[in-house]
């Protein structure tokens, strides 16, 4: 899909990229799910941080989570990592490939991020 034809919607892009941004609390909320506490007991993270009552918000953890990593799945493999590292950890990008080629990764994960969240 060529860049000029279809941009995604300013408000729909930064949903995507603070929903990746929160990729590592994300990961501790789904692994606080998978250990399997009762109904109405406190999950607490890893760091003590995030106190989750509701279930609503570790399954929604759980299917962000889902979604940053289908979407990841349409980036080559060698790409992956630092697509993902850049935006998380805010890392350059590395010098493998040329800028414009992380660019397009970039650019193609956040969509298919946006897709897969409902988002467009």
């Amino acid at each position: 899909m060529d860049k000029r034809t279809y941009r995604l919607p300013k408000a729909v892009y930064y949903q995507c990229m603070w929903t990746v941004k929160d990729y590592d609390r994300l990961k501790r909320l789904s692994m606080a799910e998978d250990v399997g506490f009762g109904e109405n007991e406190l999950v607490f993270s890893e760091l003590d941080e995030d106190v989750v009552v509701n279930r609503e918000v570790l399954k929604q953890a759980k299917f962000k989570l889902r979604c940053i990593r289908m979407a990841l799945e349409q980036v080559p493999e060698e790409y992956r990592q630092g697509t993902l590292d850049s935006i998380v950890y805010d890392l350059d990008y590395s010098s493998m490939a040329h800028e414009n080629t992380w660019r397009k990764w970039r650019r193609v994960f956040i969509r298919n991020l946006a897709s897969r969240l409902c988002l467009v």
